[in-house]
Order: structure tokens, then C-alpha cells, then sequence
């Protein structure tokens, strides 16, 4: 009768060791799984994506099936998407990705529907935004200098008068326009070498006004931003 029970339990240890490790692995693999989707549809969406890493909290077979994730981080020293500034020191962090699970499941690709509490932070440079604004405005050919609550532009404006092309200088004031673009509106300008009164300058703002939307393939809104030496700090969060 001992060695009947021992044998009974080194079976059932056996047996829980077994499902252990298939439910381990099964956990490990639909990380796997979930973290390469994710970073092939980076790849995808992005034209710059460099320095990328990604860190899942553990998932199991119902979060596959449901298109749910746990808590999320992804990193990346330098990013840009196709219709967009390069994004640096890019870090999100997010309690949890709702994605389409239909197209998760049977197309291998990644649309996210719904953000739990969701935190993004980067920085664009003022070499990133210029590039930016000149693959928009390519006639003003504008050049942005950034400093701690002071933003200059520089450019050539064709003048509504004389019908000449001008150099011109502003310094601007850098506004939130709506849930994802900022607005650059001059608030002094010089001309040439004309500084033009302030009661005129109104007359240039509908040929100034440089409103850029910065898209993101992920529902959230700006939550603040704050202008550097050098750069612009961006913070967004869920919608």
C-alpha cells in the first residue's frame, strides 16, 4: 500500500508539473505571438522606427480570444509615421489595448480599438519640425526655432502688394487647435526689413496660419505640451 501511494503521488505531481508548463508556455507564446503582431504593424505604419521594444504583461488564451491586453509598454528611440514628424524618447505605457479581434484573429492585423488609463510622452526637435512643416508648407519654406515659452519662425512669404516672394521672421505663439494638431500664429513680423505694425500683422495670419494635425494610429488626445530648448515635449493620453 505505500508504494501504492507514492506511486499515486508522484503521479499527481507529475501531472501538475504537465499542465504547469503547457500553461506557461501557452502564456509565452501568445506573448510571443501578440508582440511580434505588434511590432509588424509598427513596422508597417511607420517610415522610422528605431531602437523599439516592446513589454507585455503575461496573457492567456481568453485574452487572445477576447483581443484584450494586460499592462503595456513600447519604447522607441526614434519614430515616424507615414504622415508625420519624427517622434523622439517615445515611451507609452498603457494598462490595457483593446483591439479588433476579428482582425487580430483571422487577418494578422492590428487595429486598436479602446485604451485603459494610457500615458504617451515624446519630444520633436526643432530640425524634426521644420522637416515637418516644409513637407507641408513647401512655399513658405519655413524654419522653427524653439525656445523655453518663445517660438521663432523664419521663412519667404509672397506679399500680397508688391506680388513679391520675402523673406520674413516671426515670432509665434504655439497653441493647442483640437484634439491632436497644434497651430503656430504669428505674433510679430518683420518683412524684409520691414517690421510690420502690429494693428496689419492680422492681415497675414489667414497666410500664417500653420495648423498641423499630428496623426496617430492610436485614440488619444494631447494632454499637454511644453516648449524646450531645442524641442517640443508632447504628453497625450486616452480618449
Amino acid at each position: 500500500m505505500p508504494s501504492l501511494k507514492n506511486w499515486a503521488r508522484l503521479v499527481l505531481i507529475c501531472s501538475l508539473l504537465v499542465i504547469a508548463v503547457l500553461l506557461f508556455s501557452g502564456m509565452t507564446l501568445i506573448n510571443h505571438y501578440l508582440e511580434r503582431s505588434l511590432a509588424q504593424a509598427i513596422a508597417r505604419e511607420t517610415k522610422i522606427a528605431e531602437e523599439v521594444s516592446w513589454r507585455l504583461a503575461p496573457l492567456g488564451l481568453i485574452d487572445l480570444i477576447r483581443g484584450r491586453t494586460r499592462d503595456v509598454e513600447f519604447s522607441a528611440g526614434r519614430l515616424a509615421f507615414h504622415e508625420g514628424p519624427v517622434l523622439e524618447d517615445l515611451t507609452f505605457k498603457s494598462r490595457g489595448i483593446q483591439l479588433n479581434r476579428n482582425a487580430l484573429l483571422f487577418e494578422r492585423r492590428i487595429e486598436v480599438q479602446e485604451l485603459a488609463k494610457t500615458e504617451l510622452t515624446f519630444r520633436i526637435t526643432e530640425a524634426g519640425l521644420t522637416a515637418f512643416l516644409r513637407e507641408e508648407w513647401p512655399e513658405f519654406n519655413p524654419r522653427v526655432e524653439l525656445s523655453p515659452g518663445a517660438v521663432r519662425i523664419q521663412g519667404v512669404l509672397r506679399e500680397p502688394v508688391l506680388k513679391e516672394r520675402l523673406p520674413f521672421t516671426a515670432s509665434a505663439r504655439l497653441e493647442q487647435a483640437s484634439g491632436n494638431s497644434l497651430r503656430l500664429t504669428p505674433v510679430t513680423l518683420k518683412i524684409g526689413d520691414l517690421e510690420v505694425p502690429p494693428g496689419v500683422v492680422a492681415a497675414y495670419l489667414d497666410a500664417l496660419d500653420l495648423q498641423f494635425p499630428l496623426e496617430l494610429p492610436w485614440p488619444l488626445t494631447i494632454k499637454e505640451f511644453r516648449v524646450e530648448e531645442g524641442f517640443l515635449r508632447m504628453e497625450w493620453r486616452e480618449k
